[in-house]
């Protein structure tokens, strides 16, 4: 082989590679415009039935603060992920909750104990804010702790203006609820409990 079919046959390999890796890994060479989390949930719904049936609770509530919650460490012990707590007050108790009374959330935090920022988690819509209003489908926590958890990315909607917004709008489950004024919200989850 002549010293010039060999390059050739090189420049040939590598630009057959980086087409390759252009066409099938373009999005995961792209930096994104801003941080991202994601998320795998446990739970999944195929329709809105389903997510009423699998939430503990299911309530239209204000958010009244965050404090920072349990820090779970690693078993090697070299990394944590600190909680935070969100306490809402129930507008609406839909399923679950009486109006009136008191919801504390646990969702992994954006803040690390020491007050440093850490990471920014927003596969479940983010932080919360104290003051806004929220229809959420929780679910207890498994161990027994006297928190909620949001039970996925289908199941938080923010009040804006009289509007439900979903974390994921894209999804066929939050598609339902997204966009549409918190009274026809509230009255799909409650066709949903018949």
């Amino acid at each position: 082989m002549t010293r010039k079919t060999f390059l050739t046959c090189t420049v040939i390999v590598a630009l057959c590679g980086l087409s390759i890796s252009a066409a099938f890994g373009w999005r995961s060479h792209q930096q994104p415009g801003q941080p991202y989390a994601a998320a795998s949930w446990k739970q999944h719904f195929k329709d809105t039935k389903e997510l009423v049936k699998g939430s503990d609770a299911v309530v239209l509530a204000r958010a009244d603060s965050v404090a920072p919650g349990r820090v779970a460490y690693s078993s090697g012990g070299d990394d944590s992920l600190a909680f935070e707590v969100v306490n809402f007050t129930v507008v609406d108790g839909l399923k679950g909750e009486k109006d009136g009374s008191t919801v504390s959330v646990e969702r992994v935090s954006s803040t690390a104990p020491d007050g440093s920022d850490t990471a920014y988690f927003n596969f479940d819509g983010g932080n919360f804010q104290v003051g806004g209003t929220y229809l959420l489908f929780l679910k207890k926590q498994e161990d027994g702790g006297p928190f909620y958890y949001q039970i996925n990315d289908q199941g938080r909607f923010h009040d804006e203006g009289g509007q439900l917004v979903a974390v994921a709008p894209d999804d066929p489950v939050a598609a339902a609820f997204h966009g549409r004024p918190v009274k026809e919200g509230k009255a799909l989850v409650k066709q949903s409990l018949k």
